[in-house]
């Protein structure tokens, strides 16, 4: 199968970011782009987790319905499987955190993971119906979070459990936006200034904040990310042919994922050990490079022998 190079430049992106992110987040001295935000608000690192749902989305359902009309249930059985997969690998690492003191109860592979199911009960149904899928589970959810759940959520990393409701309506609403890409671009420029408009119309109405998974955080979240994947469908119109160093990074995300994790907690050790908590800013920074120049090597490592 054809490789889509626009996807795995925008993958590539996204891990990219998250690597970075991430050696950055333990600096109390980082730029406030690169930390996420206590409640409301936004900074560009909020935008990241979105990019890596959005990703899945492009393929989601293409690949559902061919499984599907082949096999019936059994592509129920496969996708449920891939996301409980999710769900116990981000558990053993949320454990493992605790070995370098970063343990959290719960993780973004847990939130994929439960977006991902139930995404699935939704996803062989038509563009109008996971729309209204979409926005109603994300509006019951912030009614929820308003008059029952808010300290829960913020309680937990991403939302927890509960959160994890809004960002499968983030994986939903996303599949929908594939839908008008898969129409061609004009459509998908389109309807991903329709959302746009509706996403910048909520923050007047609900405040916008990546660790209550708001409603207008959703909406704001697959906003950026359909512009992000237009940006890397240009690219990928002006230099078609060749895999460079980012769309690498995208061919295997969830291994490099984990590659970053793993990196990250060994770095962690030594800080631990001689009691430097919080890291400064330039340990951060040099730690990111080295990451990036660890992983980038080990990319084009695999590209070249796949």
């Amino acid at each position: 199968m054809k490789r889509n190079l626009a996807l795995d430049r925008f993958r590539g992106m996204a891990v990219i970011l998250m690597v970075v992110g991430n050696s950055l987040m333990d600096a109390p001295d980082a730029p406030g782009f690169a930390q996420h935000t206590q409640d409301i608000g936004l900074s560009f690192a909020d935008t990241v987790a979105p990019l890596f749902l959005f990703a899945i989305a492009v393929s989601y359902r293409q690949q559902f319905t061919k499984l599907y009309a082949a096999f019936k249930m059994k592509a129920f059985m496969h996708y449920a499987y891939r996301y409980l997969a999710l769900i116990g690998l981000g558990t053993i690492f949320s454990v493992g955190g605790a070995v370098v003191s970063a343990y959290t109860s719960w993780g973004v592979l847990q939130a994929i993971g439960i977006a991902g199911l139930l995404t699935l009960l939704v996803i062989p149904f038509s563009t109008g119906i996971r729309t209204a899928a979409g926005f109603g589970m994300l509006v019951a959810y912030q009614f929820a979070l308003d008059h029952y759940f808010l300290q829960d959520v913020l309680s937990s990393p991403h939302g927890g459990f509960i959160g994890a409701f809004s960002w499968a309506a983030m994986l939903i609403l996303s599949t929908v936006m594939v839908d008008f890409l898969q129409k061609g671009m004009k459509s998908f420029f389109i309807g991903g200034g329709v959302l746009s408009i509706i996403a910048v119309i909520s923050l007047f109405i609900v405040p916008i904040s990546k660790n209550r998974v708001s409603l207008s955080y959703v909406l704001v979240s697959v906003a950026v990310s359909c512009l992000w994947y237009y940006l890397a469908h240009v690219l990928t119109k002006l230099v078609p042919k060749k895999y460079g160093y980012v769309s690498c990074w995208g061919m295997n995300p969830l291994l490099f994922y984990i590659l970053h994790l793993l990196l990250l907690g060994m770095s962690r050790i030594p800080f631990v050990i001689l009691h430097v908590e919080p890291k400064p800013l330039w340990a951060a920074a040099l730690i990111s490079l080295l990451l990036l120049l660890i992983l980038g090597f080990i990319a084009r490592k695999r590209y070249r022998n796949a």
